[in-house]
């Protein structure tokens, strides 16, 4: 019985494995095109919402309809200054869309990101009916921003549409991305580490961990917050802005010292990645970059 047992609790993990994994692989998003943005934690509340979360391919003809619309009800933005971003989901036939469910604790996540990858935002807008999200919003340097909204209109799968922004005021001083050449940083009183055990290659499943210590003394850290529901969630860009994958933790619940991702990478080049924690009340963000 005991063996059986054993057997049967085997069986159940590589299951959800290979769920979690399949189910990321449709996380892709094309920035041409429609996508969705999340995968499933490693739970069995998780993997019951897997329905939830179809990739471009997947999607209905209304959701196929469905198309989002930016507007700037006081004017355009510029860098350093406040600016108030209306952004309206519709149905095929262009009317707002009225009813969302919640997606990991919020009605719409907003990522928004510079053309250069050096600026990143995670934001979330305040509903106002009818489709209508609002919220200020303040860009640090001019240029060319890219906004990916994630939602899940009542009845349908999650959606993610993108949306483009070129805010006025000079813009940062360029830069080259380049393969982090150590995958630590500090953040929090904390070390963050992110360790591959797999060799990094597109199309392929792979596990990528966090693990966290306090700076001062080496002791694992067990005291992270869950973040939108989860110990952590992590979103990651190609180079041409044209995949965006947004990933979250397989063991969603733990406090460290180790978050675990798994993730399949949709071709070679360099992804910028973004962390994202939250210890004593503050939400840390860790980039690195990486060459698949």
């Amino acid at each position: 019985m005991v063996k059986y047992k054993w057997t049967l609790m085997v069986t159940m993990l590589m299951l959800a494995l290979t769920a979690a994994f399949l189910l990321q692989g449709m996380n892709r998003f094309n920035a041409n095109a429609s996508g969705d943005m999340s995968d499933p934690f490693l739970d069995p509340y998780a993997l019951s919402l897997a329905h939830k979360h179809a990739g471009p391919a997947m999607e209905s003809a209304a959701e196929k309809g469905v198309q989002m619309e930016l507007s700037w009800p006081r004017g355009e933005p510029a860098a350093g200054m406040p600016s108030l971003l209306s952004l309206t989901v519709m149905n095929g036939k262009g009317a707002g869309i009225n009813d969302f469910e919640m997606s990991n604790e919020k009605l719409l996540h907003l990522i928004v990101v510079s053309e250069d990858l050096q600026q990143f935002q995670h934001v979330h807008p305040v509903y106002n009916g009818a489709g209508m999200f609002e919220l200020p919003i303040t860009f640090p340097a001019g240029g060319r921003y890219k906004l990916y909204a994630d939602f899940l209109p009542k009845g349908m799968n999650e959606l993610t549409r993108m949306g483009e922004v070129e805010v006025r005021g000079e813009a940062a001083a360029p830069t080259v991305l380049k393969a982090s050449e150590v995958l630590a940083a500090h953040a929090g009183g904390m070390k963050v580490e992110l360790a591959f055990p797999e060799r990094l290659a597109p199309q392929t499943q792979l596990s990528m961990t966090y693990t966290f210590t306090d700076e001062k003394t080496g002791e694992p850290i067990e005291d992270l917050e869950l973040y939108l529901g989860a110990v952590g969630h992590v979103v990651a860009i190609d180079e041409t802005m044209g995949q965006i994958i947004h990933i979250h933790p397989l063991n969603w619940a733990s406090s460290g010292p180790q978050a675990v991702f798994g993730v399949s990478f949709p071709a070679s080049g360099l992804y910028k990645i973004w962390g994202q924690f939250q210890r004593d009340g503050q939400t840390l963000i860790v980039p690195f970059v990486i060459q698949v």
